[in-house]
C-alpha cells in the first residue's frame, strides 16, 4: 500500500467556449410556484453517530486511483500532498491518507484545467484510452456533456449511500434529471461545495457611520425583513462622489456592488425566484414567466438602476477576488455580495464586518436561500471507468472523511473563527443559518443547455431598460425547445 500521492498534469487542447447571455416571452397565466426544498438537515446529525458506506475490511489490495482534478480555483483542496501547518491544508492531507488507509489503494491527483474539460474528457473516452477513473470539475462545464453519454449512472452504485448527510440530497436531486439516474454527486467530498455557497458580507463600521448599530442587520434576518427595499433604503444616503467624475463608478463611497453574470445570479435566485418546476418524474419543467418573477425581475432592475449607491460591473473574477474585497476592506462599499470563499481575501481587513444571506425580494418570501455558484465543483465517473466498485468506494469514503475532518475544518476552523470579524457567536450563527439554506435550481444548472432560459437575470442585468414581457415572448420557443431537445437526448442514454 502506497501512502503518498502520486501527482500529474493533464494535457489538453484549449476550448473557450461562448455562452450567449439572453432571456424570456409574452403574458403567460399567472401560475403558482413552490419554494426549491433546501438542505436544511445538512448538519442535524452528530458525526460519531454515523458511519460510512464502506465496511470496515473493505480492501482493493494496493489499486491506484486517478483523479482527474480540475476545478476553477484551488486545486489543493482536494490533493494537499504534504501538511504544512495550515488547518485546512493538514486536514485535506489527513483525509486523503485515511481514505488511503482504509481502503489500501493509492491516489493519483492529475490536476487539469476546468477551461480544458471539454475536450479533455470527450478526447479521453472516445479514444478509450482509460485515463481517468473519476472527474472532478465545475457543474456549469460538466453539464454540457451529459447528454453525450461521458458519464456512468451511480444511483444504485455499490457503498455509496446518497441518503447520508455527507451527500446534500436535495441538492444532488437538482443537479440531475429524473428520479432513476445519478450522474453527478457533491457535498462533503470537496470544499468547493461551501466554498461556492452565496453569502452577503457588510462593512459594521460603514453601518455604523452611516445608520447605526450593525447588529441591527442580524435582527433584519431572523425577523425575515432583510428584503430589496431595506437593502435600497439602508444605501440610500451612502453614496459619495469622490473622484468627482458625476457618476456612480468603482472610486466612489458605494452602497454595494453587483457584478452582471455571477452576482446577478445569487441576487435573482436568492431572493426567491422559482424558474422550475418537477414534474411526478423528477424533470423539470419551465415556470419563467408569471406574475412573481415579473416582479421580481422588475425590483431586480431597479436595485441595479435606481440607486446611485449601486456601481453594476461585468468585470471578471480577478476584479471580483481582488478589487472589490480591497474597497470593502477599505470601507467604501457597505454590502459586498459574494460567496463564503470571499473571506479568504478578508484575513487582513481591519474593520468588522458580518456576513449575512442575499436579501429576499419580499417579507412575503417565506425563507432566505443561498444558492450555490455553478463553478462549484461535481463528482462524475466517466463511461471508460475499469474500476467501479473500487472508485465509488473511494467517493463515499471521501465525502464521509470530509464530513468529520475537511468540513469542519473549513467550516467551524476556519470560516467561523480564523476569518470572523467581531461577536464570534452571532457570526457563527448566522453562518449555519446561511449554511442550511443552501440549494439549487435545475434551469440554472443547465443554462447553458436551455437556451440561456437560466441566465435571464444576466440579460436584465446588463440593460439599463429592459420590457420583460417582450423579453420573454422573444425567446419562450427557443428556451421549450431546448429543454425538450435535452430530455430527448437524456431519455436516450443507455448508461
Amino acid at each position: 500500500m502506497q501512502l503518498s500521492y502520486i501527482k500529474s498534469s493533464a494535457l489538453c487542447i484549449l476550448l473557450i467556449a461562448a455562452q450567449l447571455l439572453s432571456s424570456c416571452q409574452s403574458p403567460a397565466e399567472t401560475i403558482e410556484t413552490t419554494q426549491p426544498e433546501t438542505d436544511t438537515d445538512a448538519t442535524t446529525t452528530a458525526p460519531d453517530e454515523l458511519t460510512s458506506g464502506v465496511p470496515d475490511g473493505v480492501s482493493f489490495n494496493g489499486e491506484v486511483i486517478r483523479i482527474l482534478n480540475a476545478p476553477s480555483q484551488s486545486p489543493e483542496l482536494l490533493d494537499a500532498d504534504e501538511t504544512n501547518g495550515d488547518v485546512l491544508n493538514d486536514s485535506v492531507y489527513k483525509r486523503n491518507i485515511d481514505v488511503m488507509e482504509k481502503l489500501d489503494v493509492t491516489l493519483e491527483f492529475i490536476t487539469g484545467s476546468h477551461n480544458d474539460i471539454l475536450t479533455t474528457i470527450p478526447n479521453s473516452v472516445q479514444a478509450n484510452d482509460d485515463a481517468y477513473d473519476l472527474i472532478t470539475s465545475c457543474q456549469y462545464q460538466l453539464i454540457k456533456m451529459l447528454a453525450s453519454g461521458m458519464f456512468l449512472n451511480i444511483m444504485d452504485a455499490p457503498y455509496i449511500d446518497l441518503d447520508s448527510p455527507w451527500w446534500p440530497e436535495t441538492y444532488i436531486d437538482n443537479v440531475n434529471l429524473g428520479r432513476d439516474r445519478r450522474y453527478f454527486v457533491t457535498g462533503d467530498a470537496t470544499l468547493q461545495y461551501l466554498r461556492w455557497i452565496s453569502a452577503c458580507y457588510f462593512n459594521k463600521q460603514m453601518y455604523t457611520d452611516y445608520i447605526g448599530d450593525p447588529n441591527e442587520m442580524y435582527e433584519l434576518v431572523y425577523d425575515g425583513k432583510w428584503t430589496f427595499d431595506k437593502l435600497n433604503e439602508l444605501t440610500a444616503n451612502i453614496y459619495q462622489d469622490l473622484n468627482g467624475n458625476g457618476k456612480t463608478d468603482e472610486a466612489d463611497i458605494l452602497g454595494y456592488s453587483v457584478n452582471t453574470a455571477s452576482g446577478a445570479d445569487s441576487l435573482f435566485y436568492d431572493s426567491g425566484a422559482v424558474l422550475t418546476v418537477i414534474d411526478s418524474a423528477g424533470l423539470p419543467e419551465l415556470a419563467i414567466y408569471n406574475e412573481l418573477n415579473i416582479n421580481i425581475l422588475t425590483k431586480f432592475h431597479e436595485l441595479l438602476y435606481n440607486n446611485e449607491a449601486a456601481w453594476i460591473t461585468n468585470s471578471g473574477w480577478d476584479f471580483l477576488n481582488s478589487n472589490l474585497p480591497q474597497k470593502f476592506a477599505q470601507d467604501q462599499l457597505m454590502f459586498m455580495f459574494a460567496y463564503f470563499f470571499t473571506s479568504d481575501y478578508l484575513r487582513d481587513m481591519k474593520s468588522e464586518y458580518g456576513v449575512i444571506p442575499y436579501p429576499k425580494y419580499d417579507e412575503s418570501i417565506e425563507d432566505y436561500r443561498a444558492i450555490i455558484h455553478n463553478d462549484v465543483s461535481l463528482f462524475c465517473l466517466p463511461v471508460t471507468c475499469q474500476k467501479y466498485d473500487e472508485v465509488c468506494a473511494v467517493l463515499e469514503e471521501m465525502a464521509y472523511q470530509g464530513y468529520i475532518s475537511t468540513t469542519p475544518a473549513y467550516y467551524d476552523e476556519v470560516l467561523k473563527n480564523k476569518y470572523v470579524r467581531g461577536d464570534a457567536d452571532a457570526a457563527s450563527r448566522m453562518i449555519d443559518f446561511i449554511h442550511d439554506r443552501t440549494y439549487t435550481e435545475t434551469v440554472y444548472v443547465y443554462a447553458s443547455q436551455l437556451a440561456d432560459a437560466g441566465y435571464i437575470q444576466r440579460t436584465v442585468a446588463n440593460s439599463t431598460s429592459v420590457d420583460i414581457a417582450s423579453l420573454y415572448a422573444a425567446n419562450e420557443s427557443k428556451y421549450q425547445a431546448a429543454l425538450d431537445t435535452l430530455l430527448e437526448k437524456y431519455s436516450a442514454l443507455e448508461n
